[in-house]
């Protein structure tokens, strides 16, 4: 086991890891329109789309989770709402499920940008099927990222993690992200490295 980059043969794998983690970190079968929805938000087009990258943990030669993501967010979010997305909205209808929890517009242009980006231009996801949580593996995709981003000259990277995903908001510091924004359901946290990227919390989030 360990870590190795994605390739063409990962494709399903790493969808079918982004759906079983999908509700907060829980299985999201059955949850929105189809059950290939959520990966075409926010995994698959990381293994397509401009800047992009997608390291996976391979447990005897199957994806059991990974960190995927890209260096240039304001050029994948063109890219996704101009090329990606408009080759497969017309396969998922909007919905909203029972506890009221929407799968956001992924036709937003602003979607993925945010004041952010000009101290961390990258971004990133993370997701393990259950039997790999708690073992370590989070820590080392993480650091396999930060020095991927590093040695693309990358400054920062940051992610968005919903609140109600208690997991994620005790992960992320753990890991050296820091947040740096928040809303009544999201807190985005940020990561830098070298010289001069120490990072405060919000005030009000401390």
């Amino acid at each position: 086991m360990g870590i190795r980059p994605a390739v063409a043969a990962d494709h399903a794998q790493v969808a079918r890891i982004c759906l079983l983690t999908g509700r907060q970190g829980s299985d999201a079968t059955g949850v929105f329109c189809d059950d290939t929805a959520l990966a075409d938000v926010y995994a698959t087009p990381y293994l397509h789309g401009p800047g992009g990258f997608c390291l996976v943990w391979d447990v005897e030669g199957e994806a059991r989770g990974y960190v995927l993501g890209t260096s240039d967010t304001e050029a994948f979010q063109r890219w996704f709402v101009e090329t990606w997305w408009p080759e497969r909205v017309a396969d998922h209808q909007p919905v909203t499920v029972d506890d009221g929890w929407l799968l956001p517009s992924a036709a937003d242009p602003e979607r993925m940008l945010g004041p952010q980006l000009g101290e961390f231009p990258a971004h990133l996801h993370i997701d393990l099927l259950p039997d790999q949580q708690g073992r370590g593996v989070g820590r080392m995709l993480i650091e396999a990222a930060a020095g991927l981003l590093m040695r693309r000259g990358v400054a920062g990277v940051h992610l968005v993690a919903e609140v109600a995903n208690r997991g994620a908001q005790a992960f992320y510091p753990r890991v050296g992200f820091v947040a740096v924004g928040r809303t009544a359901d999201v807190v985005t946290w940020a990561r830098g490295w070298g010289a001069g990227s120490e990072l405060r919390s919000e005030h009000s989030l401390t």
